[in-house]
């Protein structure tokens, strides 16, 4: 059998919170840090924030219901 793992439907909101809760985390790290590297870095993070949030806007209303329905019967989420 392969061992290649896939993303499916039903990971799809739990990969994009994932993505967003590391960014916001990485924001605050280095929010106060004033080495050049450091700011490059925050504005970097963020402009990457700005531009998934914005892809993620233009999917969500189309694909919403879908999403969350595949969310709720992922039978390991236990919900």
């Amino acid at each position: 059998m392969s061992n290649t793992h896939m993303v499916t439907l039903h990971h799809i909101i739990t990969l994009y919170n994932d993505m967003f809760d590391h960014m916001d985390g990485i924001m605050r790290a280095i929010a106060l840090k004033k080495t050049q590297l450091k700011e490059d870095l925050y504005f970097t993070v963020k402009f990457v924030r700005q531009k998934r949030s914005k892809y993620y806007a233009e999917i969500s209303p189309t694909l919403s219901k879908i999403l969350i329905a595949a969310q709720i019967l992922d039978s390991f989420q236990k919900l």
